[in-house]
């Protein structure tokens, strides 16, 4: 099997430092405990969220970058954390380790993206993760960044981007919003943002295609007949090593 070969390296302070794997690494507990089928309100058995395969492949494609260290979050008895005022609530986040971390989070001037609308029910500091990681992907392909695909239950917000990572590698910070109400601990090894390789090409779009239009109604009529067989008849599996 033949693989495209994506480049990550760092300063030499920073080796080792939450290097990046495949998002098959970070599957959530609450998916490992999904349901295969479930009852319906009529007794019915339906496919449940674990037969949903590509609910599955969002959230193990490409590749993750996690917290080097525990974050502190509101943790009010501690008062070293790092203040961000907003004029409505204070926002207090700490994190410990090598002095190189100090500025791990980092806010940006009122100034910047001040138009851009926050996520409901974030605080309004736009922070950033500081980029630690160089990436350099195939002549063609680009990363995008952005919040770990599913992943509603973070209590934070990564936003997303896109760069051309073939031609520009050097490292980046990365913005986020942090989620009100949220009080404790973002463990060492939490994704913050999860990077896809998608290949550049230029698009046009065709309306109503009458082949398309058969096989839409082919297809829906086999998955209706098949149930899950998605999976086994159309489904090409990824791999991020």
């Amino acid at each position: 099997m033949r693989f495209k070969i994506i480049k990550f390296f760092q300063a030499k302070e920073y080796r080792d430092l939450a290097n990046p794997k495949s998002a098959k690494f970070f599957i959530p507990d609450w998916y490992k405990k999904a349901e295969v089928t479930y009852k319906d309100p009529v007794g019915i058995t339906q496919q449940g969220l674990k037969t949903c395969i590509p609910y599955l492949d969002g959230l193990t494609s490409g590749y993750m970058l996690s917290t080097p260290i525990d974050i502190y979050v509101n943790q009010k008895e501690n008062s070293l954390g790092h203040i961000f005022n907003n004029g409505e609530d204070n926002l207090e986040i700490r994190w410990d380790g090598p002095g190189f971390l100090q500025d791990f989070i980092n806010e940006r001037p009122k100034e910047s993206g001040h138009t851009m609308p926050r996520p409901a029910g974030h605080y309004p500091n736009h922070l950033v993760w500081k980029g630690y990681w160089s990436i350099k992907t195939p002549r063609g392909y680009s990363i995008l960044f952005t919040h770990p695909l599913n992943r509603h239950d973070l209590p934070f917000t990564t936003l997303s981007g896109i760069v051309d990572s073939d031609k520009f590698f050097a490292p980046g910070n990365i913005p986020f919003f942090m989620k009100k109400g949220f009080s404790g601990v973002i463990p060492k090894g939490t994704p913050i943002a999860q990077l896809i390789p998608i290949k550049r090409d230029n698009w046009k779009t065709y309306q109503n295609d009458p082949y398309l239009t058969d096989q839409h109604f082919i297809q829906t009529s086999y998955l209706e007949n098949k149930d899950t067989n998605y999976k086994k008849k159309f489904w090409q599996r990824k791999r991020y090593e």
